[in-house]
Parts: structure tokens; C-alpha cells; sequence
């Protein structure tokens, strides 16, 4: 039997929980509040990023009882109110959810906090404004009318939008990349950069001459440049017909770079100049120190070598190791595959120089998750200095054959080869990375099949300094599940302190990120539905000369005759 916990998609639902510390002292001077996203997923069937958002709010100042406050509710968008209404319009296709209005957005992958606001992300829909405190939707960012859309639809046309944005609070604006990773006839995909000022109208430039990819999940913004990369996320025909895959993913990662300045000086709607870099490893998620004074970029990438996102494992069907795959663990995706990978990459933005390259994995840290460093202030975003990572681990009986057959023998870059994996399970940890030595300074694993996901730093109340609070985790365990809070610089020790309470049971969730106290007044910013009915509409003749258009070169290509 696999060793890693199957408590994992039985979510409860909307719940409010006032968690109980069973072990140890929770910090007296910890403030704000860790939120978190996910897909509501509240059984194990069908892929796990297939279900609406649902939002966690903890706050970690503890009440009077010494309890810890902790909120979830399902995220209600005007089309995931109707689909509450009129279930039998909605159809559910591998990861994504349709119907005549158009794609869904689920928004369910990443949540930002900029200026005591709260923001929403999802790879197929555009950013979701919600209220911090109550959890309510508020609105969409940019009506469809200010967006390149993908897709047609009724009300939701499929608006791809990276999950995870450039929040910038220094300059008091969010970063996007909006595109289609279906190429044109030439060969290149339809890509956009935009930036939004947090009150008016979405500005967007095109990025012309991009190689094929297959999905843009993340992008940073530095004091004077833009930073995005590409994520393997293959979804072709074969995923939504329901057919096996022929292809593994790429092995390689596409880092694109563009120039602040050229935004400034070209007016929205003409191109600006995009610089790529090829890189080893494909990644998952990256992050760039603010600081360029130096001339010279530093980006972080987490890697996931040999990771498949559409890769899902299915009840009852035999894995690579000839063990059965019990139910509860229907819908997990192809992650725990190679130790956490982390790169360090000084780059030369004028040329596309990687001046200095290191990374660094530890076997004692296996099946990198989602990682976490200190944002809280300018000092900490100028130059990073720590990263801390978790980790489901490694478990053979978990290793698919769909997974086997694409990579087991495919020669694709990683650092442990598949005939080299482990025949004994690794266990789930957190693990800290210095990131100025690049080392991985301590491990602290986890018994039972638990692991901890996702990760979060916490300033110290009134710290000014970076890395200087507390690492909160969510502890996935059979039973009732825990918060757990870690020193940041002293992870081995373990948690300082953890929390519980009966049928405290959330489902594996996804990003988190942590807001102060201080909330400013409710925006006045809001995008009608009308507005976004007429948005999808008017855009529809478009849509329909697009794809004559992209027929018609097809049919050229294959007969030039």
C-alpha cells in the first residue's frame, strides 16, 4: 500500500474552525492573516485542479481563548452562482469546466495580495478581486473587452491570464501575461503583457516572435524589467478526447525578459521587444530579486524536472511497481517524481547572458511542492536571501505507468534518473534553502505519510528586516489535519507550536500568501456583467475570421499546390 497520506480530497466544504494549540506555544507576536486557495475538491474523483476555488483565511494572532481562527468559503463568481443554479449547462472536460457561456474560470490556483486588496488567479480566466474579510466576490480585473481572448463565449470567453501576476507594491501596480499558446500559421503563439494600475483600464503590448510553449503560469517584476517563463503543462487533443499522451513534456525552460522602459516609451496596443533564454529543467514557479543595480538579473527557479501536471492518477488502475492505486488517491497529479529542485540565474538582460548558474537538490528532500520566501518588505524584496520548500516525498507505488511509459526511458534532463528512483518511499518534509550559499541548510521530515503544503512566511509583528518571523504550514495527515508553525531559521527543531480541531479536514490546496492587518476602504472598482456580456459578444465575428483564417493556412501548408 502507498505510504503517503489518502487523506486528501475530502474537502468538508465552507467551515469556520477555531483550532485548539495541541502541542506547544504559539508565538505571541505573529499577526495578519495566511490565506490560502485551492480546488474544493470534495472527493477523490476526476483531476485535482477540476473544481471551483474555495479560500482559506487563518488568522494567526490567536483569540482570547488562545484559539486560531480559521474561515473557508467557495469562491462565487456571477457564472459559478449560475452554474450553483443550472448545474446541467456546465460539463466538466479533463481539467477545465465549459459551457455555452464560454470557459470557466475556475479561480482556484493562486491568490496575491497587493495594497490590502486580494486577487484571485486561475491560467484560464482573469484575475477575481475578492473581499479579505468576508471572502465575497467582488470583480473580475479588466472587463472582456480589455483582454485578448483565447476563446469565444457567450459571457466567459477563455481569457488565458498566468495565475500567478507581477504584484509590484513598490510601484503601486500588477503585471499579467495574457495570451494563447495555440501557434498562428507562422509558427508563433499570440502573446500580450499588460499592466493595470489597480483602478483604471487594463494596458496591453504585444510580445511578437515567442517559440511555441505550452502555458505561462508565472511572472516577476524586478526594479526594471519583466520576468516570465513557461510551464509544461501539455493539454492537446489527445488530453480532452480522452486518449493517451505520445509525448512527454519539454526538458527545457523558456525565460522571457522584457524591458520596463519599453513599456514606457510604447504606447498600448504596439509590440515591445522580448528577450528568450533557454534553460535546463523545465520549471514550475520562479521569483526575481527586485534589485538590479548591478546591471544583472537574479532569477530563482523552481524546478520540476520530470514533473507532469496532466498526468493523473486513476483508482484502481496498476502503477509502475505493479501496486493497485487505492481510490482516495484518484485525481493526484504527477509531482513527487524527483528531489525539490532549486536554480540561482545571473542574467545579463541587455544581451540574454546567464553570466552565473547554480543549482541545488538534497536527496533528503523529495517531491518539491510549493515554496515560500519573505515579500513582506522592500528590504526583503531587494535580495533574496532564504527559500523554504515542501515536500510530499516519494512513493514507488505511486509512480503511474502512463508516467513510466512517456519518461522512464525518454534521456530528458533531471537529476535522479528514473531507473535510478528510490524503491523504498522518501518521506514528506519542509525543507529550508539558503539561497547566498545555495545549500539546503536543514530538512525536517514528517512520519506517516504526512507532508506539509503550502508553506508560508510571517513576519514577526513589526519586523523590518528580512526573514525575520515564521514559516505557517498546512499539515496534510490522516485524521483531523494541522497548522504548524516553524522558526525559519531553525526548521529541524520542528514546529513550535501546532494546531487542531475535529473535523478540521480542508482538501490539498494550492498557493497561499499572508496580508497585515491594515485594510484600506472597499474598492469602488467593479466590471459590470453587462459590460462583460458585450465584451464576449462583439468579439465573436473576430473569433470566427480568426479561425478561417488559420484554416485556410493550414490547408495551404498541407497542399502547396
Amino acid at each position: 500500500m502507498p505510504t503517503l497520506t489518502s487523506n486528501l480530497f475530502r474537502s468538508p466544504g465552507p467551515r469556520d474552525h477555531r483550532l485548539e494549540v495541541v502541542e506547544g506555544r504559539w508565538p505571541d507576536d505573529v499577526g495578519g492573516s495566511v490565506f490560502i486557495v485551492g480546488p474544493d475538491k470534495r472527493e477523490p474523483s476526476g483531476h485535482w485542479f477540476a473544481e471551483r476555488g474555495m479560500v482559506m483565511r487563518i488568522d494567526c494572532d490567536p483569540d482570547a481563548t488562545g484559539r486560531i481562527g480559521v474561515r473557508t468559503r467557495t469562491v462565487r463568481t456571477p457564472t459559478l452562482a449560475l452554474r450553483d443554479r443550472l448545474p446541467w449547462l456546465f460539463r466538466t472536460i479533463a481539467f477545465a469546466v465549459v459551457s455555452p457561456l464560454g470557459a470557466t474560470n475556475l479561480a482556484n490556483t493562486n491568490v496575491e495580495p497587493i495594497g490590502g486588496r486580494l486577487f484571485l488567479g486561475y491560467d484560464a480566466g482573469r484575475q477575481v478581486e475578492i473581499d479579505p474579510d468576508t471572502l465575497e466576490h467582488l470583480s473580475p480585473v479588466g472587463g472582456n473587452d480589455e483582454w485578448f481572448q483565447a476563446l469565444p463565449g457567450l459571457f466567459e470567453p477563455m481569457i488565458a491570464v498566468a495565475a500567478h501576476p507581477a504584484a509590484d507594491p513598490d510601484e503601486g501596480a500588477m503585471y499579467f501575461v495574457n495570451y494563447t499558446p495555440v501557434p498562428e500559421p507562422g509558427g508563433h503563439p499570440t502573446v500580450f503583457v499588460a499592466r493595470w494600475d489597480l483602478a483604471g483600464s487594463i494596458e496591453r503590448w504585444p510580445l511578437l516572435g515567442l517559440p511555441a510553449f505550452d502555458t505561462v503560469h508565472d511572472i516577476k517584476s524586478s526594479s526594471d524589467h519583466l520576468v516570465f517563463t513557461d510551464l509544461p503543462f501539455a493539454a492537446g487533443p489527445e488530453t480532452f478526447l480522452g486518449k493517451p499522451r505520445s509525448t512527454p513534456n519539454q526538458d527545457v525552460t523558456h525565460l522571457f525578459i522584457v524591458a520596463k522602459r519599453d513599456l514606457a516609451r510604447t504606447p498600448p496596443g504596439e509590440p515591445v521587444p522580448v528577450r528568450t533564454i533557454e534553460i535546463p529543467m523545465a520549471t514550475g514557479h520562479l521569483s526575481v530579486d527586485r534589485d538590479e543595480t548591478d546591471g544583472l538579473l537574479t532569477v530563482f527557479l523552481e524546478h520540476i524536472p520530470l514533473g507532469d501536471l496532466m498526468i493523473m492518477l486513476h483508482a484502481g488502475e496498476s502503477t509502475h511497481s505493479g501496486a493497485t492505486v487505492p481510490a482516495d488517491y484518484e485525481g493526484l497529479v504527477a509531482l513527487g517524481v524527483q528531489p525539490g529542485v532549486v536554480g540561482r540565474y545571473r542574467i545579463d538582460p541587455a544581451t540574454g547572458t546567464v553570466v552565473d548558474a547554480d543549482v541545488v537538490w538534497d536527496e533528503r528532500f523529495w517531491g518539491g511542492i510549493l515554496a515560500t520566501r519573505d515579500r513582506s518588505n522592500p528590504a526583503a524584496r531587494s535580495r533574496s536571501r532564504h527559500l523554504w520548500y515542501a515536500g510530499l516525498g516519494f512513493d514507488p507505488e505511486l509512480v503511474s505507468e502512463e508516467w513510466w511509459r512517456l519518461y522512464g526511458e525518454a534521456g530528458l534532463t533531471c537529476v535522479v534518473p528514473p531507473a535510478e528512483l528510490p524503491v523504498a518511499a522518501r518521506p514528506g518534509a519542509l525543507a529550508h534553502f539558503d539561497l547566498e550559499s545555495m545549500k539546503v541548510a536543514e530538512v525536517f521530515h514528517y512520519e506517516d505519510g504526512a507532508f506539509p503544503s503550502p508553506p508560508q512566511f510571517v513576519p514577526r509583528r513589526g519586523a523590518t528586516g528580512p526573514d525575520d518571523g515564521y514559516i505557517v504550514v498546512m499539515v496534510h495527515r490522516d485524521g483531523a489535519k494541522e497548522l504548524q508553525i516553524f522558526d525559519p531559521m531553525d526548521v529541524e527543531r520542528g514546529p513550535l507550536a501546532r494546531a487542531s480541531a475535529p473535523g478540521f479536514n480542508p482538501p490539498l490546496m494550492l498557493h497561499s500568501c499572508w496580508m497585515g492587518p491594515d485594510r484600506p476602504a472597499r474598492p469602488a472598482y467593479r466590471i459590470t456583467p453587462w459590460r462583460d456580456v458585450w465584451g464576449a459578444l462583439r468579439e465573436i465575428p473576430s473569433h470566427l475570421l480568426r479561425l478561417f483564417r488559420m484554416g485556410r493556412a493550414l490547408s495551404r501548408e498541407q497542399n502547396p499546390t
